[in-house]
């Protein structure tokens, strides 16, 4: 079959299948992955193995239009009114809940409570990935709610920073996972060189490129160009990052970062480019979807159950103890945590990432889309619970 018909049936199987299963008030990404599923091998084998063959490319350009969006959270503006309190609390609770996922993993592991190849490569990867947040459901139940208050300006902070937290955990973890897989002896030193390495060429990269963008977009008045010009430098940048062996993700990331803090057109640009990309996403997670086995579900199960309840703990605890040492307000101490189980989009391009990268991990992938089901259920429940426990919401709940 033509790849361009396949791609104009998946979206349309896509779109229509959202708009069926959002009647049972499933999230649009879950819809997504569950299209992709029941339309891949594991099913009705509708995808062409010849399709598949873009998955990667189409997993890393995805990812760094995510990155690029993700960058637009780090206006100056906004982290300073927010406080440096806001700051150390969404990095400790990312710190803890790495910490719980690595460790409880471990202790599963060693004890043959979990029996898998490369355990401390695995824990590694899950307890980076567990890190991710999705805004996209927590904004949703925000505004639905008309949720303001001091839990809220934190929790909005929380969620945006989170992943680009995530970003660079992963980036040392997928480093410090090459070593544990093509074994030998492994200094942790060294591959610590060789991330740090990478991530600071990717920063260097990412702002000259926003720089050359900002530079080159004061010239353009047409809103066709102010779109059509931060896109291809996602592409460059993403280009760049595969030929010199760089972070597609931190690149994009820092290339948003350094546009919305020179760029006196910001507001015009991430609105057009966020528009621009429901299809590619949809695309996206539809893949994703296609790869989820469910002979290897079944077997994974354990895994899947383990890595909700560690994430959940390490969320939870993580957050409360961030705002306690932050001398957040009580509110935010208990029920910040509750509000940032959501996870989707970022934690699947780990995932796929992994995949592609690690084929003997490629379970990963399972684990992870099963995970974002349970949590893109339960995410939006949590951020409900705590806004109204912390009586920050203005819209009576129904």
């Amino acid at each position: 079959m033509d790849i361009l018909l396949n791609i104009g049936i998946l979206t349309f199987i896509g779109i229509f299948g959202t708009f069926i299963l959002r009647k049972f008030k499933i999230p649009d990404v879950l819809s997504y992955i569950i299209a992709g599923a029941l339309l891949g091998a594991s099913v009705l084998k509708f995808i062409p193995l010849e399709f598949m063959k873009w998955e990667e490319t189409i997993t890393v350009i995805a990812l760094g239009y995510i990155a690029f969006v993700i960058g637009e959270t780090f206006k100056w503006k906004n982290i300073v009114e927010i406080g440096k309190n806001g700051v150390i609390v969404t990095v400790l609770q990312a710190v803890i809940t790495t910490v719980v996922v690595f460790f409880g993993f471990f202790a599963l592991t060693s004890s043959k409570i979990i029996r898998i190849d490369y355990p401390v490569a695995v824990s590694l990867i899950l307890a980076v990935t567990a890190t991710a947040t999705a805004p996209a459901a927590t904004f949703m139940v925000l505004r639905q709610y008309g949720a303001k208050g001091p839990l809220t300006n934190y929790l909005l902070l929380a969620v945006t920073l989170d992943d680009a937290i995530g970003i660079i955990f992963f980036d040392v973890s997928i480093v410090l996972a090459k070593a544990i897989i093509q074994g030998g002896k492994i200094y942790f030193s060294q591959a610590l060189l060789v991330a740090l390495k990478e991530i600071s060429l990717s920063i260097v990269f990412g702002f000259i490129l926003g720089i050359l963008l900002t530079f080159l977009l004061r010239f353009l008045k047409k809103k066709d160009e102010s779109l059509i010009l931060p896109l291809s430098f996602v592409l460059i940048g993403i280009g760049m990052s595969r030929q010199f062996s760089l972070s597609p993700l931190l690149l994009n990331m820092v290339l948003g970062a350094t546009f919305v803090n020179f760029s006196h057109r910001e507001r015009e640009v991430f609105p057009a480019v966020t528009n621009w990309l429901p299809p590619l996403f949809l695309i996206f997670f539809i893949l994703a979807g296609s790869t989820l086995d469910f002979s290897l579900l079944l077997k994974t199960g354990t895994i899947t159950i383990a890595y909700v309840l560690l994430r959940t703990v390490g969320k939870v605890f993580g957050c409360r103890y961030g705002a306690k040492v932050a001398k957040a307000p009580m509110d935010v101490q208990k029920y910040l945590g509750w509000a940032m189980l959501s996870q989707a989009g970022v934690a699947i391009g780990f995932a796929v990432f992994v995949k592609n990268l690690f084929p003997q991990l490629a379970y990963i992938n399972t684990i992870v889309l099963a995970a974002v089901g349970v949590f893109e259920t339960i995410g939006p429940i949590g951020a409900r619970f705590a806004i109204f426990k912390a009586k920050e919401a203005t819209v009576p709940e129904k």
